[in-house]
């Protein structure tokens, strides 16, 4: 089962604040060093997750001593599930023959060691979004009473990474740790009563969590790391600021660059928690897609242009789903039929309905490098407005409503999905274009090195995302909060 984008699709119930964004290129770690454990045979793992790069191993979880004994969570290059326990060979282990490549979603994963259990089907076991795993590619069940490394007192507990490496690329949010119990999913979250099918959170700050446990909330900028249990068992940060806490949570799902989309490998979208675009030197066209697309209601996101060069093309805007062909991955957005809109860096909007494509529109404001372009749709009227460094082309109104003051009339009479779309030139003379994208995470992605913050806050009527200038009233994130409203 595949959680909605978003669980927010149901109303009330326990809202999740925060998550934190880790970013593999910058070696983030979060860890701790065990004391002596509650019970070393018996504990749990419990993190909601969202994924933002696929196709290499990463850890959700890991304890491993100074030799070769580990206890491993992990997507693996296959993007399945494993669960083990190593000692010179797998002396326990889960791995899921399912396969998780949903980047527009959070999941709930729990796991649970029992080595004391007296039945050996149970002493390992996974959950994810509240149903158990049962179907596996690997499946060895550990001998009764086997301790773990994890739970050990005087070894690393890692969280996001294993032993300083295989460095979870998305965001993680509500990481908890049990000493001592084996708790069902139930204990962490449940299925929404209105809309059975959704699996959302519950506050855990109630539980037991052992002499070991932790409850990591992200809440504390200054101390991502912060242990909510009680029990002071803080995680040690190294290369993570308050820059990589977002309110992109299992309770508010932000957009995000889409992986599902055959772009190709020459475009790399999924570093900086997928909000970073670039691709190689040459001569083509490519371009990415958000993770959600939305029918009706006004949204706004930010992109800046972080590289660019007389050899370099843009476009920027909204693509819809309803009839889209391979070839936008390898061409600009005006010229594929769509629809799709596409703001070119010369003051041209390039644009296509779902019948005829390369229609042009003149007079918009170009842009260059530095620069932060403010893209706004208005899904009830059918505007799109494009603004630049804080200002709206053609003295643009996004709030005038139905008459469009400086907004693009577009086709959407066929009640279209649409998501945030944008792509360039890979730059001749080895240069190569680099875009960053703002989905209201509050921060760009930098050539390289961490992410930088927005320098100062604009005004936000909704209170969904967090951007570099004013967001138009009515307007917000591309998030599910913002969906619903």
């Amino acid at each position: 089962m595949i959680i909605v984008p978003a669980n927010t699709l149901a109303a009330g119930g326990f809202s999740v604040d925060n998550s934190i964004q880790l970013i593999s290129q910058d070696s983030p770690r979060l860890s701790k060093t065990f004391g002596t454990p509650t019970n070393q045979d018996i504990w749990t793992f419990s993190v909601w997750c969202k994924r933002a790069r696929l196709g290499t191993t990463q850890n959700l979880t890991a304890c491993q001593s100074s030799g070769t004994k580990l206890t491993s969570l992990r997507f693996d290059s296959d993007n399945a599930l494993n669960f083990y326990e190593y000692n010179g060979s797998y002396v326990g282990q889960i791995k899921t023959n399912r396969l998780f490549r949903d980047t527009s979603a959070w999941y709930h994963i729990v796991i649970v060691w029992d080595s004391g259990n007296g039945t050996a089907g149970d002493r390992m076991k996974m959950y994810v979004n509240g149903v158990e795993e049962t179907s596996f590619s690997a499946d060895t069940n550990p001998s009764s009473g086997l301790d773990s490394d994890m739970n050990t007192s005087g070894e690393t507990f890692d969280l996001g990474n294993a032993n300083n490496g295989n460095f979870f690329e998305g965001y993680l949010a509500e990481a908890v740790f049990v000493d001592g119990q084996a708790l069902a999913p139930t204990s962490f979250g449940e299925f929404d009563e209105d809309s059975p099918t959704i699996w959302k959170p519950l506050d855990v700050s109630g539980l037991t969590f052992g002499d070991n446990g932790g409850y990591f909330d992200f809440e504390d900028s200054d101390n991502l790391g912060d242990d909510e249990s009680g029990n002071t068992n803080d995680l040690t940060e190294a290369n993570i600021s308050a820059v990589h806490q977002v309110t992109d949570t299992p309770t508010n799902n932000f957009c995000i660059l889409s992986q599902l989309h055959p772009y190709g490998s020459v475009v790399q979208a999924y570093h900086d928690g997928a909000t970073k675009f670039v691709t190689g030197a040459g001569n083509a066209w490519r371009a990415v897609a958000g993770s959600i697309a939305v029918t009706s209601g006004k949204y706004y996101y930010e992109l800046k242009i972080n590289t660019a060069s007389a050899n370099n093309s843009y476009s920027i805007g909204w693509l819809s789903t309803n009839n889209m062909p391979s070839s936008i991955w390898t061409t600009y957005l005006g010229d594929i039929n769509g629809p799709a809109l596409g703001l070119g860096k010369g003051g041209t909007l390039d644009y296509s309905t779902h019948t005829a494509n390369s229609q042009t529109d003149t007079g918009w404001t170009s842009y260059t490098n530095g620069e932060i372009i403010m893209c706004a749709i208005d899904l009830d009227n059918n505007f799109a407005y494009w603004g630049r460094e804080g200002t709206w082309m053609k003295s643009g109104n996004p709030e005038s409503g139905a008459t469009g003051t400086g907004g693009f009339a577009f086709e959407n009479t066929l009640g279209y999905d649409w998501l945030p779309a944008f792509g360039s030139t890979e730059g001749a003379s080895g240069s190569s274009p680099h875009m960053s994208a703002n989905f209201g995470h509050g921060s760009f992605a930098n050539v390289s090195g961490a992410p930088s913050a927005i320098s100062s806050a604009g005004t936000n009527a909704s209170g969904f995302g967090v951007f570099e200038f004013n967001v138009p009233a009515g307007y917000g994130a591309i998030c599910t909060k913002q969906m619903n409203e």
